[in-house]
């Protein structure tokens, strides 16, 4: 059996899960390694290890209609506008609109198929390998109390804005800060990917495991607000009186 589907880590690996409403961008994932998804409806966390494919009702009666068969390890993300990626199409009402282009590896089956029984419209699921691997319904994908969201609103609460959407190089960040020095780059991962490069100029990256998070979310606000300190402080917003390092 691949290591894929039996390595504790790699079975944490993260995975968003994109709606396809059409043949040709499932074919175009297929033979040209790359899927887009429009900046001003991405969901607010992008970046993820693989990216899987609901297909709903417009593919008709065929059986992968209204559910995931496919996935696919990512590569690499860019922010380009639609007429540079469907150059063919240069008069359409949004060919100067922004979209993430994201690269791909081969698509990968799954044994079984993931169908969507309960849902009248799926959009963006942020989830897990194991549970793309092992789910029976789409309902199963979804992650209670997702770590990201907990941090997300701790930093509003604490006065903070952060931003979603950012890419940091080839990869996005999942929270950025403004700061005076560029910006602070949040990813929520255990360790340094060896896809990644060194940061580009402006941007410092800090690493917190959603594991953390969820043992210690206070720990990981007062690790953030050294950063920030130590980088100059925040420019959106000044930490109110519930931030304690």
């Amino acid at each position: 059996m691949s290591q894929e589907y039996t390595d504790p880590y790699n079975l944490r690996r993260t995975v968003l899960v994109a709606v396809v409403n059409n043949q040709a961008d499932l074919c175009r994932a297929a033979s040209e390694g790359w899927y887009r998804i429009p900046q001003r409806r991405a969901p607010r966390r992008t970046g993820a290890d693989y990216l899987a494919f609901y297909q709903t009702g417009a593919f008709g009666s065929e059986s992968e209609a209204r559910a995931i068969s496919y996935y696919a390890a990512i590569r690499r993300y860019r922010l380009l506008p639609r007429a540079a990626l469907l150059p063919d199409e240069p008069d359409h009402p949004r060919a100067e609109e922004y979209y993430f282009r994201i690269d791909i590896g081969p698509l990968l089956r799954l044994a079984q198929p993931i169908p969507a029984t309960s849902f009248r419209r799926l959009t963006f699921i942020h989830t897990t390998l194991e549970r793309l691997l092992t789910a029976q319904n789409v309902t199963e994908l979804k992650l209670e109390r997702e770590p990201f969201h907990a941090l997300w609103n701790a930093l509003r609460a604490n006065r903070l804005k952060p931003l979603s959407n950012r890419l940091a190089g080839d990869w996005p960040v999942d929270i950025a800060l403004r700061v005076r020095s560029g910006y602070l780059g949040i990813r929520l991962e255990d360790t340094n990917d060896v896809r990644e490069a060194a940061p580009p100029d402006r941007w410092t990256i800090l690493r917190i495991p959603d594991s953390h998070i969820v043992s210690d979310l206070q720990g990981c606000l007062r690790e953030i607000g050294r950063a920030l300190i130590d980088l100059g402080g925040a420019l959106d917003s000044k930490p109110g009186p519930e931030w304690k390092l």
